[in-house]
């Protein structure tokens, strides 16, 4: 609703923006001075009362705040912009933020600069539940006068992640083209980010070739954005062009695009990439830090090539919790389950306390090898020792190692025993996955919906149960043939690269592990 209504009243300001631009221009260079002279004013108001020099040492915590409140309110001093400014920002910026009491300092400024709009417009916009307020401060920011500045926009444009926002997103372009912020590179980046968020992945494109300047900062955004919506392959041509890029211009890689780019090999196994990624992180001296460490370890693994992550893991100098679920799931996801359970116990030896992940993934470790007494140890270890309670993944990682030791019926009947519904449907899913007769797990499905009163679902079941529709959807991979690569779906063989990916597959598997 707040979508719409926003929209609505975007159209209107957009049809008297020839007018409103002249006026509003006048309001921008006096907030601009106005804002300059708070931060001069400023530095004379710490020598003239040292009370405020503690505001300085609430780090952002608005609890630490109230006792220098009172005396900013009882000396007259809050009625300054440079000090109400700084309030405001501690309590939209607090580990958690107090945006109720933000709202009530703001309201008692009483001409609040671009400054202090842009931090209550920057809070709410952040807040996940509460963003369609970012929206209305904006409106009134407006509605006073206030022109918005490279800064606003971007706040804003976070709030617009969801695609049920993409109408007002596509509508504070137009405002950003409007008020002249369009070839503004960092406006521009805010714009790409909001469209892949919103699903727009052409309008993102489109956005970004017509950038006249672009730094690493819209590089990386595009190609996390990619990832994040799945498209994986064409997030490494962005990475390519960049890199074919980087001699003709001052872009350089960062940390947090050299990560991306390893995500995305990961994702495709691109072995020779990944590589490739690797000699350059070693040149440019990035290997000290350990998330590089951590998605090397993930990214050789991904690829098969689990040594390479071994060697990369008994390299590193500082290994955090993360490091150790890497080679953890590393070890597991190639089957070698020894080995995952040894740096299991290795990790545990270190004091690295494990958290759910990790012990997902030593118990995906067991359910592939059918270590059926390991993997009720570690289940039982999770929740005994370390106090951790299963989520559905864990309860499923039981059934599917129930399941491949041929022990499914005790998964089956413990799940109505329990009324464990959601176990439930992981056992379907996983006698699905396996090829088996999907009849009694959806008999089994639909009993426990109709306990429950869900009669759509259960009928849902049944007819699905009948009419032969529990059936598991065609498997796909990928793997890259001399820098290239393909896609393929299981049991099809029409591929017009078969030969190459057979025989790509054939020398994988003789020395896959190096």
């Amino acid at each position: 609703m707040w979508g719409c209504c926003f929209s609505s009243w975007l159209i209107s300001f957009l049809g008297n923006s020839t007018v409103r631009r002249r006026r509003y221009a006048r309001f921008s260079a006096a907030a601009a001075d106005c804002q300059n002279e708070n931060w001069i004013s400023g530095n004379s108001l710490y020598k003239r009362h040292p009370h405020l020099q503690r505001l300085e040492a609430c780090d952002n915590s608005p609890w630490q705040l109230f006792p220098v409140l009172t005396y900013i309110i009882v000396s007259g001093l809050f009625q300054n912009p440079f000090v109400a400014s700084r309030v405001l920002h501690i309590c939209c910026n607090g580990d958690p933020p107090d945006l109720n009491f933000a709202t009530v300092v703001f309201r008692q400024i009483r001409r609040p600069n671009l400054f202090s709009w842009n931090t209550i417009i920057k809070g709410f916009a952040e807040s996940e539940d509460r963003r369609s307020i970012a929206f209305s401060f904006y409106r009134q920011m407006l509605d006073r006068g206030i022109l918005p500045d490279k800064h606003t926009f971007p706040f804003l444009l976070t709030g617009c992640r969801p695609p049920s926002t993409a109408k007002s997103g596509k509508f504070l372009h137009a405002h950003c083209v409007v008020l002249g912020f369009s070839m503004d590179t960092f406006v521009q980046t805010a714009l790409v980010n909001m469209y892949l968020g919103c699903g727009h992945k052409t309008d993102a494109r489109h956005l970004f070739d017509k950038m006249t300047s672009r730094d690493i900062v819209s590089w990386t955004c595009l190609i996390s954005g990619l990832i994040a919506g799945g498209h994986h392959e064409e997030a490494l041509e962005v990475f390519k062009a960049l890199r074919s890029d980087e001699g003709q211009s001052a872009v350089k890689p960062t940390v947090a695009t050299m990560v991306s780019a390893m995500a995305a090999s990961a994702f495709l196994g691109a072995l020779d990439h990944t590589r490739a990624l690797h000699g350059n992180l070693e040149k440019t001296g990035y290997m000290a830090d350990t998330f590089i460490g951590n998605s090397l370890i993930n990214g050789y693994a991904k690829c098969g090539s689990i040594g390479s992550s071994s060697k990369i893991f008994q390299q590193m100098k500082d290994r955090d919790l993360l490091s150790w679920t890497a080679i953890i799931s590393g070890f597991a996801a190639n089957g070698m389950a020894q080995e995952a359970l040894g740096a299991f116990a290795g990790m545990r030896a270190a004091g690295i306390v494990p958290d759910p992940v990790a012990f997902l993934a030593v118990l995906s470790a067991c359910s592939h090898a059918g270590l059926v007494d390991e993997g009720v140890e570690n289940f039982e270890l999770m929740q005994r020792s370390y106090k951790l309670s299963p989520g559905l993944k864990h309860y499923g990682c039981m059934v599917d190692l129930f399941a491949r030791a041929g022990l499914l019926r005790r998964a089956c009947d413990a799940c109505r025993a329990k009324g464990e519904l959601e176990l439930a449907e992981a056992v379907a899913g996983v006698i699905v996955s396996s090829g088996e007769s999907a009849g009694g797990a959806g008999v089994l499905l639909s009993n426990m919906y109709a306990d429950e009163s869900r009669w759509q679902e259960a009928s849902l079941v049944r007819k699905k149960v009948t009419g032969g529709g529990l059936r598991k959807p065609p498997g796909h991979s990928w793997i890259e043939v001399e820098g290239v690569v393909y896609r393929f779906m299981v049991e099809n063989g029409s591929d017009p690269h078969l030969k190459e990916i057979i025989s790509a597959l054939d020398a994988f598997a003789k020395d896959g592990r190096s």
